[in-house]
Order: C-alpha cells, then sequence, then structure tokens
C-alpha cells in the first residue's frame, strides 16, 4: 500500500450526491457513464494500480471482465447515522478484485479463489480505526518492505517507528486486507526477479550495484504515458532502496 492523493471529485457524483442525498451508491452505479467517470477518476488518482495490493488495474478484454471495482474504506452499508458513506468521494478507492473473480483478465495468475486479498477479506467490516487508510499515509518513508526471494511483505518497524504510524495498524493492514496472500507473493516475486535480472544485467556490462539501481529507479520509479505508476510500486521501491527515496525525492513524489 502506498499514499493516494485525491482529485476532484467526478461531476456527476458531486451532482448526484447533491441533489439524491439519500440515495444508494447502487442507484447511482445503475447509469453506467456515472460509475465509468467515477472509476476513471479513481484509477488517475491512484496511477493505474490498486489501492491495497498495487496489481495494474487491467481493462476488460473479449470474454474478460476488468481487474477493477470501487471500494468504500468505511462500509457503504452503515445506517448506524444519517451519513451517506456510499456517495462520499473521500470514502472512495479503486481496487482489483482480489482474486475473487473467475473470469477477470489475466485469470490464470489473478484467479486465486478461495485466496483472497484486498476488499474482499475486509467485505463490510468497518476497520477504520484497525487499519492504515492509504489516503492518509506519508508518501516518506516506505512503510513496508518486501522480500525478493518470496514476495513476502512485511512491516518495517524502524520507519514507521520515524514516521509516527502506528506499527500495529501497518501489521493490521496486512493482515485484514491479506495483503501476504500467496498470489500476491508470486506476483511480487516475479516482478521483483524481472527487475533482479536487469539489475545483473546492467553490472555485467560494468556498471556498480549503485549505479545500477541508481539507473533502475529513475526508469522504474516513474509515471507512464499513461500517467500509470507501475505496478507493486512498494516493492520496487523497497528493493531498490537508497536509489529510490533518491529517485522519488527528485521527482517531487507525494503519492
Amino acid at each position: 500500500m502506498k499514499a493516494v492523493i485525491k482529485g476532484f471529485e467526478p461531476q456527476k457524483l458531486a451532482t448526484y450526491r447533491t441533489n439524491c442525498s439519500t440515495r444508494t451508491w447502487e442507484q447511482f452505479i445503475s447509469k453506467k457513464e456515472r460509475k465509468k467517470e467515477t472509476q476513471r477518476q479513481l484509477v488517475a488518482d491512484q496511477g493505474g494500480i490498486c489501492a491495497y495490493c498495487e496489481v495494474n488495474l487491467k481493462p476488460a478484454s473479449v470474454n474478460r471482465v476488468s481487474d477493477l471495482r470501487v471500494e468504500h474504506f468505511h462500509p457503504k452499508s452503515d445506517n448506524s447515522s444519517p451519513y451517506n458513506w456510499g456517495l462520499d468521494w473521500q470514502n472512495l478507492l479503486a481496487c482489483c478484485h482480489g482474486g475473487s473473480q473467475r473470469n477477470v483478465v489475466d485469470a490464470s495468475e489473478r484467479f486465486s479463489s478461495p485466496d483472497h486479498s484486498c476488499d474482499v477479506p475486509k467485505g463490510k467490516k468497518d476497520l477504520d480505526n484497525v487499519i492504515l487508510n492509504p489516503l492518509h499515509l506519508p508518501a516518506f518513508p516506505c512503510l513496508f518492505k518486501i522480500e525478493r526471494s518470496s514476495g513476502q511483505i512485511s512491516v518495517d518497524s524502524k520507519n514507521c517507528t520515524s514516521a509516527g504510524i502506528s506499527e500495529v495498524k501497518a501489521q493490521a493492514t496486512i493482515d485484514e486486507l491479506r495483503l501476504d496472500a500467496e498470489r500476491l507473493r508470486i506476483m511480487r516475486k516475479g516482478e521483483l526477479n524481472r527487475i533482479n535480472e536487469q539489475l545483473r544485467e546492467l553490472m555485467a556490462r560494468g556498471k556498480t550495484d549503485s549505479e545500477a539501481r541508481d539507473h533502475l529507479a529513475k526508469a522504474l520509479l516513474r509515471k507512464d504515458s499513461n500517467n500509470h505508476w507501475p505496478k507493486f510500486f512498494t516493492s520496487i521501491r523497497s528493493y531498490l532502496g537508497s536509489s529510490a527515496e533518491t529517485q522519488l525525492q527528485l521527482i517531487n513524489y507525494l503519492g
């Protein structure tokens, strides 16, 4: 999980929320254009990756559904007060299907039911005070670390302390969202192995380890032509270490 900066509320959502303040999220998305506009803005805000696991949010293909849906951080079903969480722009995130969709794009690696992650195990639970919200994370330092050989994610205790972030909440984020699910471990490991091979090739051409890491940080830790971050951004950041931090400082990274 990385920091997310929220953009402007989509016009169709703002208008609907103002004019139909007591209606549900399901009623709002009954019109496809309203749903699509909201999804587009969420994907843009998040740089094309899932707010939780950071897999890239892929569009639909022939006979395959997109790996994208809208998640409500606070349960939209909460009726303990008149507040309408379903239409709250600050409560919306873009997520993958968390391994739950058999007909998702790239199902061979993305479908892993019942091994779910992200909003699927979270369900309708109110975890506001239990896990970290990507909208409230600092850009620096990186709160999580990933082991290249296994793809395992863990809490960076030192960085949590430095940032004033609860280590307990950070660990609960991994546990409640199942960010260490086997499917995600395999995908992270594959991505880091690919980058490690690039590192070795650069060193074989005469670059030092530090020079090679600097080169990869500049090449990978930036947005592409679609304004998207690389998938598993935090994994890459963790693996490239100080080179990654230098690069993110240079591009004035905020989330």
